[in-house]
């Protein structure tokens, strides 16, 4: 294992050189300063998914628990961004209870699969998009295509930018259960590959 206690814009990584980044990514409404991406003008959140996306190899997974902002922003930059350089394998939703007992706070989260393409491509995919779903809340319409894959009931709550989405644990509903079914229908695989010679 290489530990590095820094952050994550300032660590120095091979591109295109691992199979796996996994991780529960920072979000808020800040930016991190690193000169390769700051024309992107990235939230946090989506600066971890757009660096680690350059270090996973093609064909390489990129697994991340993140808000669920990055799914259903209004604006698709990003989404396309990522779309551009990646195939989404499946996401999953949270409850906004998931994280309660260890990090104190209810938040909608998602964890996103991302397959690395061979590179960029220019490329129109259904998750790019807003969509409703029968209740007409606006989400992404990769969920609005696949309710199942919501771990809750997606409602309107009052929040402090006013009102907002949310997703509401399912009464006495096991998320451990609910997360094994959602998980099998995540499609993917990484192939084996040659390690270059160091």
């Amino acid at each position: 294992a290489n530990i590095s206690i820094t952050g994550f814009e300032k660590i120095e990584l091979l591109d295109n050189f691992f199979d796996l980044a996994i991780g529960n990514v920072p979000f808020g409404n800040y930016k991190l300063s690193e000169k390769r991406y700051d024309n992107n003008n990235f939230l946090i959140h989506d600066h971890f998914f757009a660096k680690a996306l350059d270090k996973v190899r093609p064909g390489g997974v990129v697994a991340f628990i993140t808000s669920k902002g990055t799914m259903d922003k209004q604006s698709s930059d990003v989404r396309r961004y990522l779309a551009q350089r990646a195939e989404l394998l499946g996401a999953i939703r949270l409850p906004n209870n998931a994280f309660l007992k260890n990090a104190g706070t209810e938040v909608t989260s998602d964890i996103i699969f991302l397959q690395k393409r061979d590179r960029p491509i220019d490329v129109d995919r259904d998750w790019i998009h807003l969509d409703t779903n029968e209740d007409e809340i606006l989400l992404n319409s990769y969920f609005a295509d696949h309710p199942e894959m919501i771990l809750g009931t997606m409602e309107m709550k009052s929040g402090q930018f006013g009102m907002e989405s949310t997703c509401t644990p399912i009464p006495d509903g096991d998320l451990a259960e609910q997360l094994k079914a959602a998980i099998q229908n995540i499609e993917g695989s990484i192939s084996g590959t040659e390690l270059p010679d160091m």
